[in-house]
């Protein structure tokens, strides 16, 4: 809703596999000039355990990642 009301283009794309290096993919295929995302906020030894898709996705997209928490 706040997207929409603040009048901003956006898409929502549903697709299966390994959650980082898709979503670096899709960002490749469709030329995008940068990934937005958020973070759970885990952090500690839930974040040792767990990984972080959001670290991963920084890790591996060709394009700048801002991370909101």
């Amino acid at each position: 809703a706040l997207i929409e009301s603040a009048g901003l283009a956006y898409q929502v794309k549903v697709m299966a596999g390994p959650v980082a290096e898709t979503i670096a993919r899709y960002a490749d295929e469709q030329g995008c000039d940068i990934i937005i995302m958020g973070t759970h906020g885990r952090g500690g030894l839930s974040k040792l355990l767990m990984g972080s898709v959001a670290g991963e996705v920084v890790e591996k997209a060709n394009v700048p990642v801002t991370l909101v928490k």
